[in-house]
């Protein structure tokens, strides 16, 4: 009887022990979990608010380029210029931000050759600004090798589908998906 009152105390002690948490382990398993906190990735949420209008207008300008339509691409552009100031960027986007705005300035006004080359620059940042903060939707990065006289060009889509704006009609599907962004 000595004995099995033994075993079963130690047994219980056993047990018992080896649910318990040290202070150590606690707060270590509560510093792990702040700094998962303090990790922040883009999400579709936090993405749609911050670029959805910049992305539609873009993608709206683009779509008026394809079409060889210098004048709804012009009125696409101030949209697309109200929608970058709008962009909340982190500090160290702003230099990005202000080129950008730069560039979607010169979409505004100016013949569609002139459209193109600033389009072209824009989407450069545009695609810098979105790997960083992320996109709701999923972007399709697409080059043209023969734009600029053979020095090629790029632009974004959303669809994997080649409607070329830097040549509209006289090159429509020039072109290949280079790179994904994916929606975050």
């Amino acid at each position: 009887m000595k004995k099995s009152l033994i075993i079963a105390l130690t047994l219980c002690f056993a047990i018992f022990s080896c649910g318990e948490k040290t202070e150590n382990q606690e707060g270590q398993e509560m510093q792990n979990e702040a700094k998962q906190e303090t990790v922040s990735t883009p999400t579709a949420s936090s993405t749609s608010v911050s670029t959805t209008d910049m992305i539609d207008a873009y993608l709206s300008v683009k779509d008026a380029l394809v079409a060889d339509d210098q004048a709804t691409a012009a009125a696409e552009s101030q949209t697309l210029v109200n929608a970058i100031r709008e962009f909340d960027a982190e500090a160290d986007l702003e230099d990005l931000k202000a080129q950008v705005l730069t560039e979607a300035e010169k979409l505004v006004s100016g013949d569609i050759a002139s459209q193109r080359e600033s389009f072209q620059a824009l989407s450069v940042g545009m695609k810098e600004i979105l790997k960083v903060v992320g996109t709701d939707r999923t972007i399709y990065q697409q080059y043209c090798p023969m734009y600029k006289n053979n020095t090629g060009g790029m632009w974004l889509s959303a669809s994997e589908d080649i409607k070329n704006p830097l040549f509209g009609s006289s090159m429509l599907t020039c072109g290949k998906v280079e790179e994904t962004l994916a929606m975050n």
